[in-house]
């Protein structure tokens, strides 16, 4: 047995030899398909299946609070510090509990000052999660007590790149936000949590920090970890307990009227976020595309069984049995099918790595992506199934035949089942090409309509470029007004500058802060008074530089300062929610609820909404106020200009250094860099889905061809006789192209009836377009065509060519 294998094998390979072109098409086709597949498997692997590289990942929960009855757009808000101790007392299901607060920090380094990701983290997280310093230690839990928190711990490539992975460094002092801290560890270079944090600090809470006044300030993020035998539902039962106990126990704060709740979940969704759908239907994406590289193979290997018909009954006709046949031409077909899956593996990793470069600031964990064990299976199993598969039905073809039509005709000729097979392919191919190209064209809608959304500002020619102040340096009022009024003094003065502000938080690009506002006005219910508003701290010419319109009053001015009337600046949004069909100018707010104590602030101006977080939805209602009076220590710097914005960005570094050289300057970006940041995700998955689709249009094209050229080929002699008979050249051209576009149509017409079906997938991914989008449809439909009728076209046109007298002399 083993020998026989063997001797088909040699025969195969001798066949291939004989072939190189089709054995080189047919290995191409099969490696495009196999190549994508395993890359898109890699990156899917990684990112949703793989675990989280600590202890038990599927333990580690996600702790959030929910705040739903004042407007809170979701059901993940950050935690209290009052709020993490009662969970700590309360809960009955986590084994252990962490708070963090991460933001970025200020490192001195003599002559290259930097900001780094910080995060200052209860001393048990690293216990929790499993993770020992690879050099030094992590933080003992008396090192969490108020003034003792002056430890930190660096990241492995930190280490590396500023301290040039220095030993020594453990135990040595370091300048962290003006305050000088120990190093105590170096932690492993796989351990960045939370995500790409550089810095750890212990994370202490002052008496004041767990007050009753401290309710409200959520900046915490928890992490959990479940005890052994407890399901996340039972924990999310027991938070639901002890969620109503803090309401009970904390009556003065009104926790009923916010609709407070606990929620949980998983790390490992947190981790993924919302990427799951984008990456679920690209991989649908690219396993049409194998389909349909499936489907070219199977035209194919049916186009080359049909040549060989005179050699199959040739060899059955000397004794060869129909099995002995059928199994040549099944190895011969797993042969090709194992070396086109085996070059679509050497073309992976380069598949993979261009993959990881254009998804690495979009998806999380793709850095860490690797081809595995589990791709590679998948890869060859898939080559080994589709030569089976498609190769099966030319060997049954060639074990059933009996009649011996070519040995006696001396041509190879074709019943109508494999002809019916092969247009039946193509009906096949078509279909699934245009639903590849009607989800490319409704990305592609979606994109062009977020594109469209007005954010409230103008982008064009604008600057921008965050400064932090570190509190051990600037800690009062005065130094922090003082710097920032000389830098955006300073700026305004350069050449090519028309306007410079600064603010707290920049429009999609900075989370920045929110809270509770309470509204001076008898235009709505007492209980709804209160809402969440977006916040934001502001200089006179922010709004000149970023182009927000003002729609009613004045801007901030410079008699907006310190000890004068405070003053609010409110968008359009909140102005015609709480004082409808009156004039905003003039009207009262405060921070915080009805009971606060916050000085009341007087609306001077009402300005254009602002897309503050996403593109895709409003944000909540917006106040701003200026930074002479509610000083803030990190603010972004934007600068109108006539020229290049770039070119500005040196010269505005050096005056920074000028005021201060210890002080680093980051996220220096265009304000159309931050917007295409914005959008970054959905542009991935826009373009990852245009290059399958144009994938599965070039497949789709040559396998139409090669039917049609084969078609020709097969009616070669009826070509001749039609044109001795009298048939002229434009007739045989119509009835060649007619015959090809017949078989277009009926694809054509199953894509479109699926199209509606399949596209629902994509709802989330869709921004004000239908997944039943007729113009997505349309427009792909129109592509198919055209590049189905240029297809057809070529061969046809070489039908036409046929001399009548050859092809009767051939006959």
């Amino acid at each position: 047995m083993m020998r026989v294998l063997l001797q088909d094998v040699r025969f195969a390979f001798r066949q291939m030899l004989q072939k190189p072109g089709f054995a080189l098409l047919v290995m191409l086709t099969m490696a495009l398909g196999i190549g994508a597949n395993a890359a898109i498997f890699s990156v899917l692997d990684t990112v949703l299946l793989r675990p989280l590289p600590y202890e038990k990942p599927e333990q580690l929960i996600k702790v959030w609070t929910r705040f739903t009855g004042i407007g809170s757009p979701n059901d993940q808000n950050w935690i209290s510090a009052p709020e993490f101790q009662d969970l700590q007392q309360l809960n009955h299901s986590f084994s252990d509990l962490a708070a963090m607060e991460a933001d970025s920090i200020n490192l001195g380094v003599k002559g290259s000052p930097q900001r780094v990701l910080g995060a200052a983290v209860s001393p048990n997280l690293f216990g929790m999660l499993g993770a020992k310093a690879a050099i030094g230690r992590t933080f003992l839990p008396e090192e969490a007590q108020p003034g003792r928190e002056k430890e930190v711990l660096l990241s492995y490539g930190l280490w590396r790149r500023v301290f040039g992975a220095n030993p020594n460094v453990v135990g040595s002092t370091v300048d962290i936000d003006g305050t000088p801290m120990t190093v105590v560890g170096i932690m492993p270079a796989d351990f960045s949590y939370p995500s790409e944090t550089e810095i750890w600090a212990p994370l202490a809470f002052a008496p004041a920090d767990l007050s009753e006044n401290s309710r409200g300030n959520h900046g915490l993020e928890v992490l959990g970890r479940l005890r052994n035998g407890v399901s996340l539902a039972q924990a999310q039962a027991d938070m639901d307990r002890a969620g109503r106990t803090i309401i009970e126990q904390h009556a003065s704060y009104p926790y009923t009227k916010f609709n407070f709740g606990i929620i949980l979940h998983p790390l490992l969704e947190e981790t993924v976020g919302d990427v799951k759908p984008s990456l679920l239907v690209l991989m649908a994406a690219v396993v049409l595309v194998l389909l349909i590289a499936c489907v070219n193979i199977a035209n194919l290997l049916l186009t080359r069984a049909t040549e060989r018909q005179r050699e199959m009954e040739t060899r059955i006709a000397l004794g060869a049995s129909g099995r002995r046949v059928a199994r040549q031409l099944l190895t011969e077909s797993v042969l090709l099918a194992l070396a086109g899956g085996a070059l679509g593996l050497a073309l992976t990793p380069l598949a993979l790595k261009g993959l990881v470069a254009i998804a690495a600031k979009s998806l999380p964990r793709t850095v860490h992506a690797s081809i595995d064990m589990r791709a590679l299976a998948l890869a060859l199993g898939a080559a080994v199934l589709t030569g089976i598969l498609f190769g099966l039905a030319p060997a049954l073809q060639a074990a059933r035949k009996r009649n011996f039509d070519a040995l006696r005709t001396g041509r190879n000729t074709e019943g109508k089942h494999p002809k019916r097979m092969r247009n039946a392919l193509v009906v096949c191919e078509t279909a699934i090409s245009l639903l590849l190209l009607v989800g490319a064209g409704l990305l592609l809608r979606s994109f062009a309509e977020v594109l469209k959304v007005d954010p409230g500002f103008k982008a064009d020619g604008v600057l921008t470029m965050r400064v932090s102040l570190p509190g051990a340096v600037y800690g009062k009022p005065e130094q922090v007004r003082g710097f920032y009024n000389s830098l955006v003094d300073r700026v305004q003065r350069l050449p090519g500058v028309q306007a410079a502000g600064a603010v707290s938080a920049l429009p999609l690009g900075d989370p920045g802060g929110s809270g509770t506002v309470t509204i001076d006005t008898q235009s709505v219910p007492l209980d709804q008074q209160t809402p969440e508003a977006d916040t934001r701290t502001a200089t006179p010419d922010y709004f000149k530089a970023m182009g927000v319109g003002l729609v009613a009053g004045r801007m901030f001015e410079t008699r907006d300062a310190d000890g004068a009337p405070r003053v609010a600046v409110v968008d359009e949004s909140l102005a015609q929610t709480f004082w409808p069909g009156q004039d905003a100018v003039g009207k009262r707010l405060h921070f915080g609820g009805i009971q606060s104590k916050s000085p009341w602030m007087t609306v001077v101006g009402v300005v254009r909404h602002v897309r503050n977080r996403t593109l895709e939805a409003r944000s909540r209602v917006e106040v701003y106020v200026p930074e002479a009076q509610v000083p803030f220590n990190g603010m972004t710097l934007a600068v109108k200009t006539s020229g290049d914005p770039m070119s500005l960005a040196p010269t505005i570094q050096r005056e920074v250094a000028s005021i201060d050289p210890d002080l680093p300057v980051y996220r220096v970006r265009t304000m159309t860099e931050v917007m295409g940041e914005s959008v970054q995700r959905r542009k991935l998955a826009l373009i990852l889905l245009e290059v399958f689709a144009g994938l599965a249009l070039a497949l789709a094209g040559v396998g139409i061809y090669g039917v049609t050229s084969y078609g020709v080929a097969q009616r070669q002699v009826e070509i001749g006789v039609r044109m001795a008979l009298g048939a002229d050249r434009g007739k045989v051209l119509r009835m060649m192209i007619a015959g090809g576009m017949t078989t277009i149509a009926i694809g054509l017409a199953i894509g479109v009836a699926l199209a509606p079906v399949v596209t629902r997938m994509m709802g989330g991914l869709l921004f004000e377009v239908h997944p039943a989008d007729p113009l997505a449809i349309a427009g792909g439909a129109a592509v198919l065509v055209a590049m189905a009728f240029l297809a057809i076209l070529i061969p046809a046109r070489r039908a036409t060519k046929v001399s009548p007298m050859k092809a009767l002399r051939y006959e």
